[in-house]
Formats: structure tokens, C-alpha cells, sequence
């Protein structure tokens, strides 16, 4: 059971906030992308996407860091660490003052769990062989995938995310909306009035975090997702 105290006075939003990154949102259509079935409204999103990875010679690329997006989307596009990384150039900036051990941290996650499903990959190998290597071929990818393709689609959903921010800002104001809102995404969040605080089941040990970040998304496509990081509960989500 997750725990998130709410303030005894002061707004809400002391408590709980959102965060929204378009490198962040990359990879989630990368992660939505990497899906052997992919949900029926990207559908044909996913199959022109990969005929124009083929177009552009990328198909092999892709197939090398797939299982880097299977299962998960690494920390390394987390949406609070990569909130201000907008342009070809910040991300390129980005990645290059990365240090490759945490690059290596954030992509381990998703290589255990691919592993446990399938053979060992050659991007494992490579990356027992030379980290710096896989980093700098991740790298490229992102980049080129933002430029070619990413950065129109962008421009297209960006204002679906202010009328979400907007939804989630109308919620803080009171504590029924905040609750009826929270519910909106995952049924089982809970007020415990007596305690003043929010409960929800999740993937672990009974757990106390000090914020809710709330990360709405449009390309991700699996069933809401709440985890904790350092002291906080992030809640991952599609809106669309």
C-alpha cells in the first residue's frame, strides 16, 4: 500500500504535482512502439512507423535497442530529470553529460526482465563489452528518431498536455475533485480522511512517499503505473 500524507493547511498542490517532458513522451511511444501488439489505436500509427523506420534505414537499429523499450521506459527519460530537454541539441547535450554508469542503471531494469522472456540480446553483450559504445548508439537513435520523426508529432499532441494540466490543476482545488480525479486514472486510490491521507495498492512493500508526481502521457498505452523513486510516488498514465 502506497501512502501520500495531504497538507493539513495550504493548497493541495503542496503535495501533489505533474510533470511532462517530450523526450520523456518519446520514449513512451518508443516503449508503445516496441509492443509485439501494439494497442488498437496506435495500430497504424506503429505499422507507419516502422515501414519509415525501413525508409530511413533504421529498421536494423531499432531492432538492436528494442529490448531497452519492451518492457519499460528507463529512468533516464525520467520526466522531472528531463523536463527542460526540448531541441535536437539539448538532447544531444543530455545524453553526452550522462554519466554512462547511470545510463547503464536506468536500461538494467528492462534488460533482467527481457532476459527472463527471451534470449540474450546483442545490446547485452556489447554493453558487458563496452558501455560507452551502446550509450553513444542509444544516443544517436533518440536523436535522429526526435529529428526525422518525434518533433512533428510533438507539435501535433503538445496541446492535448495543457488541457490535461489544466484538468489536473482544476483537481488540487478541492479534496473531492482531487479524489474523484486520482479515481478518473486508477480506481483504487483511496481517502483516508481520519489521516488525511491518499492510499493506493501497488507493486511492493507498504510504503510512505511525501509527494505525488502525476506523469500524464499520450503514447504510453499500458495500464496506469505507480512507482517510487527517492521519496516520492510517481503515478504514469495515458490521458488520450
Amino acid at each position: 500500500m502506497m501512502t501520500i500524507p495531504l497538507p493539513g493547511h495550504g493548497p493541495l498542490s503542496n503535495a501533489i504535482s505533474y510533470s511532462v517532458s517530450p523526450l520523456y513522451e518519446l520514449a513512451a511511444s518508443l516503449h508503445t512502439l516496441a509492443q509485439p501488439s501494439p494497442p488498437e489505436r496506435f495500430f497504424s500509427w506503429s505499422e507507419d512507423q516502422l515501414e519509415q523506420f525501413e525508409s530511413a534505414r533504421l529498421t536494423q537499429e531499432w531492432a538492436y535497442l528494442l529490448p531497452l523499450f519492451r518492457y519499460g521506459i528507463p529512468d533516464t527519460f525520467d520526466p522531472v530529470q528531463t523536463k527542460g530537454v526540448m531541441g535536437v541539441d539539448e538532447q544531444y547535450e543530455y545524453f553526452v553529460m550522462l554519466p554512462t554508469e547511470q545510463f547503464v542503471r536506468s536500461v538494467t531494469p528492462m534488460l533482467d526482465h527481457w532476459m527472463q522472456q527471451h534470449a540474450i540480446p546483442q545490446v547485452y553483450l556489447d554493453m558487458q563489452e563496452d558501455s560507452d559504445y551502446v550509450k553513444g548508439r542509444f544516443s544517436l537513435f533518440v536523436s535522429s528518431y526526435w529529428q526525422l520523426y518525434f518533433e512533428e508529432n510533438w507539435e501535433s499532441i503538445a496541446p492535448q498536455f495543457v488541457k490535461e494540466a489544466e484538468r489536473i490543476y482544476a483537481s488540487v482545488q478541492t479534496m473531492p475533485a482531487l479524489l474523484s480525479y486520482l479515481q478518473s486514472i486508477c480506481s483504487a486510490f483511496s481517502l483516508d480522511e481520519e489521516n488525511r491521507r491518499l492510499t493506493c495498492p501497488y507493486d511492493g512493500p507498504d510504503d510512505h512517499a511525501e509527494q505525488l508526481i502525476l506523469y500524464p502521457s499520450y503514447y504510453y498505452a499500458q495500464e496506469p503505473c505507480l512507482s517510487k523513486k527517492g521519496a516520492h510516488a510517481h503515478l504514469l498514465y495515458s490521458f488520450s
